[in-house]
This record gives C-alpha cells, structure tokens and sequence, in this order.
C-alpha cells in the first residue's frame, strides 16, 4: 500500500505540521512540528495556530471525517480539498499524461448520438445530441474552464497549474455527419446560408422511411447548419507561472485573462504574449476571481483568508476590502459593475453595492437555513441575463437557485451530491441552465423568469441529462460575435447561431426532385420545383415526413429550443470533451 504524507501548513507564518498518531480506527490524534521534535495533540492544535473560526471549523467539525485508513482510496477530506474539488482517486487519472498530439483525439470522426434521459418533461429539447471532438488537454484534473465574452477563445486550467487558450474554429457540419447507418429513425435536412433546407443526401436503401416509423422519444428531425463549432486542439497559448493548481478564470472584455490559485496569486495573462502581465499576492488560497464587467482595469477577487478585494489592474494595488471571516468561494459582478454578490463556504449570499470600486453591504442571506450542511458551500454565482435582478446560486450539492432580492424563488433539482465542484452556467438566450453533476451527468433545465411572489419557492425536475465520461465541468457556448460582422453561414452569423428563420423555410433540391408523397404530386409551387428532365425524380421526402420536419420547427419557433446549442465538458483525466445538438425539439 502506498504511503501518503498528511502535512498542515499555517499559511500565516510557513510553520508546518505532519500527522504522526491515530488511532486505532484511523483517527488523527497527534501532531508533530516540521523542523522541531514538538509534538502537540489534536487537543492542542487550535492554540498553535490562534482561534480563528476557520481553523475551528476543520478541527471541530470537518476533522472528523478524516480517516487515515484507506487513504489510498481518497486524499480530499476536510475543506482544503473540497475547496480545490480535487478528488484524486488513483485509478482515475493513473497515466494520463498532456501530449500536444494525444492519440486518443477523436478529432476528425465522425459523429455519433448522445443517449439523452428525459426526466418530467413533455418535450425533447436535446432530440439529437452529438459527439464532437475528444482531446486531452491537461495533465490531471481541470478545475476551471471559460469561454471569452466574444466567444473565440476557450481558457483551461487546474490541477497541472498551466492556463490554456484554445481556439475556436468553424468546421463543415455535413461532412463529418455520419447517422443514417445508425439511426434510420430521425430525418436529417441541410440548412445553408440563404436559411433554406435540403433532405441530406443519403442512400435510401439503408434509411427506413419516416412514415413507417414508430414516433418515439428516439425520433428527431435534424437540421444541420453548413459550419459547426470546433475547438483547434493545439493550444493558442501556454501560460506558465503558478506553482499550484489553478482554481478560477475570468476573462475581460478586451482579451486579457486572470488566473487564481493556490499559491496565493491571481495572474494576468494577455493574448499575443506569454509573458505574465502582472502578479496580485495574497494571503492565502485565490479561490475566486473575476474582471468588472464595465471596467476591465479591475477586479474582485476571494480567498480563504475571509476577505474579498477590489483590485486596481494596472497600479497592481487594492483598492478597497472588507473581512467576511468566512472563507470565499464564490464571487460575481452584476453586468453593470455597480452590484457584486459573494459566497461562503458555509452557504452564505452577500450582496454588496460598488460605488467607485468601494464594497457596501446591502444584504445577505445563508442559503443553508438551520440546517449546517456541508453540501451548502456556494459553487457559483450568476446575474441572469434576462433579469439582473436575479442571481443564480449553484452548491456544492448540485442545487441550482435563483435568488431575487434575499428571496429564494426557484430551485433546480438534479442528481445530488456533497463533494461536487461544478458551476451552473446560463445559455446565451438565459432561457436555459446547464450543470455538471458529481456523477459526470450533464443536466440542461429551462429556465423561465418567474414574475409571481409565493412564500414558496417554485421546485423544478423536469430536466434533460445525459451522460460525459470523467467529467465535473460543463459550460455552454456563447457564441461567436466579431466587430466586422462574418460571412454568411459561417458560425460568426448570429443569423444562424441557436436561431432558426423566423418562419418556415424554403425548400430546395440539390440531387433529387421534392415530392411530398411517393406518387410525385407536389404541394411547393411549381415554379420552384427543378426541371424533372435534369434531376432525376425521387421521392426523398415523403407527406408524413414533411409533416413532422414541419411540426419540429413550429415547435422551436414558439417554444424556447436547443437548436445549435454546444456544451464542452472538462474534468478529472484532463480531457476536454464538445456536444452538439443538431435536433429540433420533439414534444410526446
């Protein structure tokens, strides 16, 4: 059996203590001094290191969870590494190892169907879930992942402690499009950039006909745009300079990048350069960071220490803080600048108003009510894009809340946990809220903003899940958008990007005529029909296929819908994974 060394390190003045008692069931029981033959017990530990509240906390209560008897089996007892979400289970990341041409990469294969589980609901959103690229990314677990406001960069980092910056490309959607063999259930259709569609062109003799198909959960109607979101494999950029694992990211609106670690620093990192930008020294632990919105010359940061700091960029100073005596965890800007929120990790909400970068408390609320559970430590936190007045709380149980004012008014249930890292994100749209589980589920609820005020919060299941190998991060795509505009087609036209036209569309032929039932009768005009004498006559979609194809999109039109939606999962082997949802939703 391997041995593992515990060792407790006061982060105030460097001392040092490795365990060296237990009981006889594995209990931590004495201490000894690093450098020196002083032994102190557990009894006395608190005296060594001062009556912080924190220190309290692990020994009183945490401690007691730590069982030196097996622990092979799990290094991340007490609340440094549930902080760090690092579960490092030997059998999980043993031999994973970062190599720029990982042969493991799926890039180029061809797709395939994502088993997509309907929980309380009468619809499927995710009717056509795909596969997309597989690479590994880092050397051992990804604790953070953003994507930048334009959408053109996606940020990596965590456990290896090196920040990467992928590049997001377009890829030919068609091409690469490989269902029909195993799926002649679902019809598929082109979409090009005039937003008219064709029946993809596939051999007949291996699709069954849609009208002889039983409609189930399984059928889907595909529409496939002519360019797709992909991820350019080899890193942009490498950024080196922490010496511990990264645990948060925040992207500025002008390109630049701010890490945070365990090694007490928040870095700034810009695109074009290498070179570190700057260093913010704190005291302890950098467990959240993030950019003013408005202003990109600063940024709050939370640590472990209990204080949250408003930094000024380019001066590398503070310029305002203030002490919450419990340790950071989760830190968020209002899209204005003028309203921040922050989490605990005993499950508590602070709001606070930014008035010239100075913090003043407004609110609070602990999310835990009377209950202290360890499940309750904040995660995450979002303003909703729809209604800033609301913030979207995630725990460390998997819970997704909306809070409006001090009020909870929403909860999201999915599968829960007491040990999961993940963040909730919003779509682009906020009409949808994606999150990882501890049980590497990816669950997708929609979200509606709730105008109604009951003394009750309103209790949502009805989700969509499915399931991504080794994952706890899952975050949305926000879309490409340029200052000069893009061509259209391309994954830059917002035209096409998680939008459909606004009515029906055009139905064009490339190599085969458009009928709508097998004895060639058209229902489109003639006069946009081909010439029956160049394109050979063949009945490629049928009255009742068309009638479906038909149905699916007036769904998604007065419906919210996943059409385009791209979500890239990351977690504990170090591989970034991508999904593409290609299906218009199918209701039951």
């Amino acid at each position: 059996m391997e041995n593992f060394v515990w060792k407790i390190r006061n982060l105030d003045d460097g001392t040092e203590f490795v365990v060296d008692g237990m009981d006889r069931d594995g209990m931590l029981t004495r201490l000894q001094k690093v450098g020196s033959d002083k032994m102190v017990s557990l009894e006395e530990f608190p005296r060594t290191l001062g009556s912080s509240s924190l220190v309290q906390q692990f020994l009183g209560k945490e401690s007691k969870g730590i069982n030196m008897v097996g622990t092979k089996k799990k290094v991340n007892s007490g609340w440094i590494g549930k902080l760090s979400g690092l579960t490092r289970n030997a059998d999980w990341t043993k031999g994973v190892h970062f190599r720029p041409n990982e042969t493991s990469s799926k890039t180029g294969a061809r797709t395939g169907r994502v088993q997509v589980n309907v929980c309380k609901k009468r619809s499927k959103e995710l009717s056509l879930l795909c596969t997309g690229q597989e690479f590994s990314a880092h050397e051992g677990s990804i604790l953070t992942m953003k994507f930048s406001p334009d959408g053109q960069y996606l940020a990596s980092a965590g456990e290896d402690g090196v920040v990467r910056v992928w590049k997001v490309l377009e890829d030919d959607s068609p091409s690469k499009f490989d269902l029909q063999d195993t799926d002649p259930s679902c019809l598929y259709f082109s979409l090009n950039q005039f937003s008219k569609l064709a029946p993809l062109d596939v051999d007949n003799d291996k699709t069954t006909p849609m009208k002889s198909m039983r409609k189930s959960s399984d059928s889907a109607c595909a529409i496939l745009p002519p360019k797709v979101f992909q991820l350019l494999e080899k890193p942009l950029h490498e950024f080196h300079g922490h010496s511990g694992e990264v645990l948060a990211l925040s992207w500025s609106k002008n390109g630049h990048l701010l890490s945070s670690s365990v090694d007490r620093t928040a870095r700034l990192w810009k695109l074009g350069n290498d070179q570190c930008q700057g260093i913010y020294s704190h005291n302890n632990y950098v467990t959240c960071i993030e950019f003013n919105p408005v202003d990109d010359n600063y940024f709050v940061s939370g640590s472990i220490d209990g204080k949250i700091r408003i930094w000024e960029v380019q001066g590398c100073r503070v310029i305002d803080w203030t002490d919450i005596r419990d340790i950071v965890t989760a830190v968020c800007y209002r899209p204005d600048g003028k309203r921040g929120a922050v989490g605990t990790m005993d499950g508590t909400c602070r709001f606070y108003n930014i008035v010239d970068n100075c913090l003043e408390l407004d609110a609070q609320v602990c999310l835990n009510g009377k209950k202290k559970l360890a499940g309750k430590r904040i995660t995450g936190l979002q303003f909703c894009p729809n209604d800033v007045n609301k913030v979207m709380v995630t725990s460390a149980n998997s819970q997704v809340q909306i809070l409006c004012g001090t009020d909870v008014i929403c909860k999201f249930k999915g599968n829960r946990s007491l040990g999961s890292q993940a963040t909730a994100s919003f779509t682009s749209d906020g009409e949808h809220i994606v999150s990882a589980t501890e049980d590497s589920n990816i669950c997708v609820w929609n979200y509606t903003t709730e105008d109604k005020k009951s003394s009750r919060p309103k209790n949502v299941q009805s989700r969509e899940s499915f399931f991504s190998r080794n994952t706890s991060l899952a975050i949305p795509w926000v879309g490409l958008k340029t200052k000069l505009g893009a061509l259209p087609g391309s994954i830059f036209d917002e035209k096409l990007l998680q939008k459909l036209p606004a009515s029906f569309p055009d139905l064009f032929t490339m190599s085969r005529g458009f009928f709508l039932d097998s004895k060639g009768s058209a229902t489109w005009p003639e006069e946009k029909l081909p010439d029956s004498s160049s394109v050979p006559v063949s009945p490629s979609v049928c009255k009742s296929e068309f009638k479906f194809l038909k149905s699916a999109w007036q769904n998604a039109l007065h419906s919210p819908h996943l059409w385009g939606l791209v979500i890239v999962t990351a977690g504990w082997d170090g591989c970034i994974r991508t999904f593409l949802n290609h299906g218009l939703p199918i209701r039951f």
